[in-house]
């Protein structure tokens, strides 16, 4: 026990801690967080067997490993960076220019969910051609669908 002294009182003036998102509730404002860095919650990520499903017929172990280090590295980086650097292609979803549907998203997160929630739905490259879609909540970024091969977005 004597290992994490250090950590006793430990302050996280950000976030609330042992908070989780609940429905109903509103997701963060993105100049509210753009200073935090991210941290990764896989509450809401979406087991179907879908295309844009974190078990995807298409996905093997590689894919995984790609995942687990980018998630890693992106981790370093603030919001406002992922932002601002275009290699991570960080952006608030636009539901007029992909092909999932805001319903399709929400329902992910609960059966419940009737699309007319405040959930702000971001995406972020991880590697290659793959994007992660989620949402902001207490600075936490909740993963939701995984776009293995950026085929989420109508080309124009």
């Amino acid at each position: 026990m004597g290992r994490f002294k250090e950590f006793d009182g430990l302050q996280i003036p950000d976030r609330v801690q042992d908070k989780k998102f609940t429905l109903g509730e509103k997701t963060d404002d993105f100049q509210r967080v753009k200073h935090l860095n991210p941290v990764f919650a896989f509450d809401f990520i979406s087991l179907n067997r879908g295309d844009f499903c974190f078990d995807g017929k298409l996905l093997g172990r590689d894919d995984y490993v790609k995942l687990m280090k980018s998630l890693k590295s992106i981790s370093s980086y603030t919001y406002e960076m992922l932002d601002k650097e275009y290699r991570f292609h960080f952006h608030e979803i636009d539901w007029e220019d992909v092909t999932i549907s805001k319903s399709d998203f929400y329902k992910c997160i609960s059966k419940n969910c009737k699309g007319e929630e405040n959930i702000d739905a971001y995406q972020f490259k991880v590697y290659e051609e793959a994007r992660i879609i989620g949402f902001l909540y207490m600075g936490v970024f909740y993963l939701v669908m995984f776009d293995r091969g950026h085929n989420a977005y109508k080309r124009k």
